[in-house]
């Protein structure tokens, strides 16, 4: 739970510093702000993105996979960003990083993917954003759609937050 929490506090941080407030928030935007580059290639189907960071390069490169929805693009946007935040931390950051989809990185079993999908979801899915349109009845689907997530996403966002 303790990475949960700093993937929100990080995710707030960076909203305070780089959203304009609009929704759906922009994650690439964001991405560009901070100074990583973003880049749509083709991955085989078992890659969403990478986070890469060539040898004598001062910024890393979000690669994200162009086979994939607007949607899915969106988030591994945000989950890239969230390695990204958690690893400038780092003293000597390493930012080679490969996201496969597969059962770690789907049911969270590695602790940064975890702060990753985290940091992913608060960004893209501000708390008090879900609160105050939750609370004016919007359902699932059209807070997707506001958000710009997929309704599972979205469905999963709520549950955490406790408003399903």
């Amino acid at each position: 739970m303790a990475g949960h929490r700093k993937a929100e506090k990080d995710a707030i941080e960076l909203l305070e510093e780089a959203w304009d407030g609009e929704l759906p928030v922009d994650p690439v935007r964001i991405a560009k702000e901070l100074g990583v580059e973003v880049i749509g290639v083709s991955f085989k189907k078992d890659v969403s993105g990478a986070l890469v960071k060539k040898e004598g390069e001062t910024d890393p490169t979000i690669l994200l996979n162009i086979k994939d929805s607007r949607t899915r693009k969106r988030f591994s946007c945000a989950h890239e960003l969230g390695h990204y935040i958690l690893r400038s931390s780092e003293p000597k950051p390493q930012y080679e990083y490969v996201d496969y989809r597969d059962q770690n990185s789907s049911t969270g079993t590695i602790e940064e993917e975890r702060y990753a999908n985290s940091f992913a979801a608060s960004l893209l899915m501000p708390e008090p954003a879900v609160k105050a349109l939750h609370e004016q009845g919007l359902p699932t689907l059209r807070l997707a759609k506001k958000f710009g997530v997929s309704p599972e996403a979205m469905g999963n966002r709520l549950d955490n937050l406790g408003l399903s």
